[in-house]
C-alpha cells in the first residue's frame, strides 16, 4: 500500500496577504478622504448659514433703527448695549449677544466660526453691511460670492476671509 501524503496547507501565500493589505489600504484612504471633505463641507454650510442669519438679524435692526451697526477695528458689529445706559455704541461680540440700548433682543447668540482661531468678519457704514468667512473647502461657493482673498479683512491668523454676502445695496 501506498501512502499519499497531503500537500493541502492551511493558511494564506505571503500574496494572498499582500493582496488583501493593499485592497484595505485603498478602501481606508478613499474613506478618510471623503470624510475630511465632508467635514469641511458641513463647517462651510454651517458659516453661510450663520452669516445668513446675522444678515436676517442685520435687516429686523435696519427696520427698527433706520441704519445698519457700524463695525469697529476688529470686524465686529459696532450697535449693541449689554448694559444699562450704554447707548447702542459696544461692539457686539461673535459668540455674545445683539440687544440695544431699549431692550430689544435682536440676537439671543451671534454666531462664532466653528473653527478654533477663525472669525467671521463685518463690515457697515450705517446705509449698507457685508459679512464674511473664511471657507475650507476652495471649490465651495454656494450663494454668495468665493474669491482668493478680501482685501483689508481678517478672518484669524491673519487670513484674508475668501467669502461674502453683503446688503442688497452693495456686493461684497
Amino acid at each position: 500500500m501506498f501512502m499519499t501524503r497531503n500537500t493541502y496547507r492551511e493558511g494564506f501565500t505571503l500574496i494572498e496577504l499582500l493582496i488583501v493589505m493593499i485592497i484595505l489600504s485603498i478602501l481606508v484612504a478613499i474613506v478618510t478622504g471623503t470624510y475630511a471633505t465632508s467635514s469641511k463641507r458641513g463647517r462651510d454650510n454651517r458659516r453661510k448659514g450663520d452669516l445668513r442669519s446675522v444678515a436676517t438679524t442685520l435687516e429686523a435692526y435696519y427696520n427698527d433703527k433706520g441704519a445698519y451697526p457700524t463695525n469697529d477695528a476688529n470686524g465686529q458689529m459696532v450697535g449693541c448695549c449689554n448694559i444699562l445706559g450704554c447707548g447702542d455704541t459696544q461692539p457686539c461680540g461673535w459668540g455674545g449677544t445683539m440687544k440695544d440700548t431699549n431692550g430689544t433682543l435682536y440676537m439671543v447668540l451671534i454666531p462664532s466660526d466653528p473653527t478654533t482661531g477663525k472669525q467671521y468678519y463685518y463690515w457697515g457704514n450705517g446705509s449698507s453691511y457685508k459679512l464674511y468667512a473664511k471657507l475650507e473647502h476652495t471649490k465651495d461657493v454656494g450663494d454668495g460670492v468665493q474669491q482668493s482673498g478680501y482685501g483689508g479683512t481678517n478672518c484669524g491668523g491673519g487670513t484674508l476671509c475668501t467669502f461674502g454676502i453683503s446688503s442688497s445695496n452693495t456686493t461684497p
